[in-house]
């Protein structure tokens, strides 16, 4: 199974693309999508819309695990970072891709065992997963490779 994680943001988007199978995992390709901050809103959106439709178009992943949105943002950025998720799961809905999303406590606590989990943590956990040599940078694409392992380690145990 190809799953494609996703960690939403205007100006900066991670994603990373894993594929698991029978126990194994493997990482396939992560980034980000990176936005100007010259750029207007609308012009924003539509960049994240068009780059994350390429990259489900490229690997063709059978899920789209993104982070949802975490309500401890200001309610200018909330209302930005809900924005692009919108566009993201269009994307994704054109693709006839199933989304599912995943608060960041249950991300650290998958991954990690403890829902305070720092960022380093995860990032430490994500590179022993996928068995990496560094830790995954970008910053956005570690955590989008975080959400694409907790909706793994999430649904093989059912």
């Amino acid at each position: 199974m190809l799953i494609l994680g996703i960690d939403p943001g205007t100006a900066e988007t991670g994603f990373g693309v894993i594929s698991c199978g029978r126990g194994e995992i493997k990482l396939i390709e992560h980034g980000m999508i990176k936005t100007s901050k010259d750029f207007d809103s609308a012009k924003r959106l539509n960049l994240i819309y068009k780059q994350t439709l390429e990259i489900l178009r490229k690997h063709k992943p059978q899920v789209l695990a993104m982070e949802s949105l975490f309500f401890n943002l200001n309610a200018k950025s909330a209302s930005a970072v809900g924005q692009a998720i919108g566009v993201i799961k269009l994307a994704a809905a054109r693709r006839r891709v199933k989304t599912f999303e995943y608060p960041p406590l249950r991300i650290k606590m998958v991954l990690a065992g403890n829902g305070r989990a720092e960022k380093r943590q995860i990032q430490s956990e994500v590179r022993k997963i996928l068995k990496l040599r560094r830790l995954p940078r970008p910053t956005h694409a570690a955590d989008a490779l975080a959400v694409a392992i907790c909706h793994w380690q999430t649904t093989k145990k059912r």
